[in-house]
């Protein structure tokens, strides 16, 4: 079960206002039910999604990396630096 200040969701819906214009409602539910409400133009959101997008990916390499050192039996120091390093040459990081 989830604590009252975890994040359970982001939902996202598009809509059109009365000029014709489109923009995305962003609805964020903590644990407790509690909503943070927000609209967005599709560029910002096509944005933040291709960030959302790219850090998933960078975590699933970080977390790749550590395996790999762990297997080796290599020491985690050295994990922490090659991703330390990652994540620094990584553009927008």
């Amino acid at each position: 079960m989830p604590s009252p200040d975890d994040l359970v969701s982001i939902d996202v819906r598009s809509g059109v206002n009365e000029a014709g214009e489109g923009f995305l409602t962003v609805v964020a539910t903590a644990g407790n039910g509690r909503m943070i409400l927000g609209q967005l133009d599709p560029a910002t959101m096509r944005r933040m999604a291709m960030h959302w997008l790219e850090s998933a990916e960078a975590a699933e390499q970080d977390a790749a990396v550590l395996r790999c050192i762990r297997k080796l039996e290599l020491p985690e120091e050295l994990a922490g630096a090659i991703v330390t390093e990652l994540r620094n040459s990584r553009p927008d990081q």
